[in-house]
């Protein structure tokens, strides 16, 4: 039988979205992990609270990266329940069992959950943080989610509201343009970071998927960082719009610093005495199988 943790996933049609985040993004996003875990400290509380992993619960977190939600959520179902994460990315995925350190209620799989034949039935909850926007067939995706469920399960997962209220990508595009000029806009839904920005598009494709008690609501939250604004900007540049602008506009060493500088400015306003604190927004989705 093959390992489920090692199974082929480039026939689906989020092959380039598993080489995006096996290869150069992915070695950057599973590098800073420790960081970036802290820049969303807040969002994952939102994301909990939401979710309530239960005692005794087995949950799948979709999109689980290095791992932090999972391990988070399998602190809450206790050592009766179970969490497994799954990711297209075996480079994160790597860094998740590390975390895990070989822990009994906690599973990482390497599979595509668009397709992946989870046993019917089988989970209480599903689960994810920013990992459910980048899908190539999200209704597919959505259904197959909703029959790894149990009759009661419930699905609860954040994406992130529109781009013009999330500073954080805003300015650092802003400022990647100022220095290299633009470049095509996002399509609206393509997938990518701000998909599911449409409360109204998410809440009908859960419906349609056979969801009931469909549910949305808008979050105020804050990004953190450690430091001061230089060392956000540094590490808004690293990820995110800045390094897809170097990647498309053949940006140099000197044009990532020029940039960072210019983010550093815009961030200023955000430190606080202890970190800075950059205000988003994201969409928090719910919904339940009938």
């Amino acid at each position: 039988m093959p390992d489920p943790d090692h199974a082929p996933h480039h026939a689906s049609g989020n092959a380039a979205q598993a080489d995006f985040w096996t290869s150069g993004p992915g070695v950057k996003w599973a590098a800073l992990h420790e960081t970036l875990d802290g820049l969303f400290t807040q969002v994952t509380a939102e994301l909990l609270a939401r979710a309530r992993p239960r005692p005794g619960e087995v949950a799948l977190d979709i999109g689980c990266g290095a791992g932090d939600t999972t391990l988070a959520a399998a602190d809450r179902a206790g050592a009766e329940g179970h969490v497994e994460g799954l990711d297209i990315s075996a480079t994160l995925l790597a860094v998740a069992r590390r975390r895990a350190g070989g822990r009994p209620d906690v599973r990482f799989t390497l599979a595509d959950a668009q397709t992946h034949p989870f046993p019917a039935d089988g989970a209480d909850l599903v689960l994810s943080r920013f990992g459910m926007m980048f899908f190539s067939d999200p209704a597919m995706a959505l259904g197959n989610l909703r029959r790894a469920l149990k009759p009661g399960g419930r699905i609860v997962f954040v994406a992130w509201a529109d781009v013009a209220r999330n500073p954080w990508n805003r300015e650092a595009k802003a400022a990647g343009v100022a220095r290299l000029g633009a470049v095509p806009p996002d399509v609206p839904r393509e997938p990518g970071q701000f998909a599911f920005a449409e409360i109204d598009y998410v809440t009908g494709l859960l419906a349609g998927a056979g969801f009931a008690a469909v549910a949305a609501e808008e979050c105020d939250t804050r990004l953190r960082v450690a430091g001061r604004a230089a060392e956000a900007a540094a590490l808004a540049t690293e990820i995110g719009p800045v390094s897809r602008l170097i990647r498309e506009k053949g940006g140099t060493d000197a044009d990532r610093a020029a940039i960072a500088a210019d983010l550093a400015s815009r961030f200023r306003r955000f430190e606080t005495a202890e970190r800075v604190e950059v205000p988003a927004v994201v969409n928090v989705f719910a919904a339940v199988r009938p």
